[in-house]
């Protein structure tokens, strides 16, 4: 079986019961692998969080890639099960605007985030989404949405490590 993987989960929006609920509607929900939902990809709802807390502009788009082929289905509904999701970080709090993403396979991982890191541009060519159109003048946009630096994340290893360990034995 399947995990209904939020694509915002629930603890991000507690600001608001009203928000809270509407994480659980469908529209917000696809099938992930157990271990993949509370391991890689808890792993870095966890890290958005905190982004989120540190970045004053912080923009966060979550979802899965439909577009490969083969796509399985599952339930009498035919529910498409995602062989990847993707999440874009743009952040535009001065003075180090920045972006990254990441594509990541649905399945168990115990490699780290870094692995999975790519260019906003990328998730854009592979899912056939604009993410930010309106947001930044072109100049910008290309330069942001071409280029990432996991260094400007500081992404700490041995922090994910422990949890990916720990969040692994949920298979």
């Amino acid at each position: 079986g399947y995990d209904r993987g939020h694509l915002v989960p629930a603890a991000d929006m507690a600001f608001s019961e009203e928000a809270m609920s509407e994480t659980f509607y469908m529209s917000n929900v696809a099938p992930q692998v157990r271990a993949f939902n509370m391991g890689i990809w808890r792993e870095l709802e966890e890290l958005t969080r905190d982004w989120a807390k540190k970045f004053r502009h912080l923009y966060v788009v979550s979802g899965p890639v439909l577009t490969e082929r083969p796509i399985d289905w599952i339930g009498d509904n035919e529910v498409a099960v995602p062989a990847r999701f993707y999440k874009v970080l743009l952040d535009l709090s001065e003075p180090e605007y920045k972006a990254i993403a990441w594509i990541i396979p649905n399945e168990e991982s115990d490699k780290p985030l870094t692995e999975y890191a790519t260019t906003v541009d990328e998730v854009e060519r592979l899912t056939g989404i604009d993410f930010f159109p309106e947001l930044m003048d072109e100049a910008l946009e290309a330069e942001l949405e071409g280029h990432f630096d996991n260094d400007l994340w500081r992404l700490n290893p041995k922090k994910y490590d422990l949890r990916v360990k720990k969040w692994n034995n949920f298979r």
